[in-house]
């Protein structure tokens, strides 16, 4: 069975650049400009989420926080994607498991997603 990626990215041309790439790589995608409520997110059952830390105008790592404090969701592994010099420390403060720094590099971006998806335990809460 295929991962489940999550792409919460309000940028549509990189959201689907990101969906793309990493689809042809054998994961299913799904892109979202910004979910309207957690529940959403528990509804697709992503295997991982890759969030903006510009979503709208506001911070992503927010919504990075709220799902890591979320019941049925702080389990799912979160990188935050960013252009910010910071990136490391937004990731450290909101409990990301990783990140990629935008521009990124296409090897980068699949080779955390496998590595962070491969670090989780195998079973889901749901």
């Amino acid at each position: 069975m295929k991962r489940k990626v999550l792409v919460i990215e309000n940028d549509h041309d990189i959201r689907d650049i990101v969906s793309f790439i990493l689809e042809e790589s054998g994961f299913t995608c799904l892109g979202v400009p910004e979910p309207e409520k957690l529940e959403h997110v528990a509804a697709f059952k992503p295997d991982i989420i890759l969030i903006d830390e510009f979503i709208n105008n506001k911070p992503g790592h927010r919504l990075c926080h709220r799902i890591k404090k979320h019941e049925k969701l702080a389990y799912i592994p979160v990188i935050i994607l960013s252009t910010s010099n910071h990136i490391e420390l937004i990731a450290k403060e909101c409990e990301a498991n990783d990140y990629v720094h935008k521009p990124f590099d296409i090897e980068e971006l699949v080779g955390k997603v496998v590595r962070v998806i491969d670090n989780q335990p195998l079973t889901s809460l749901y």
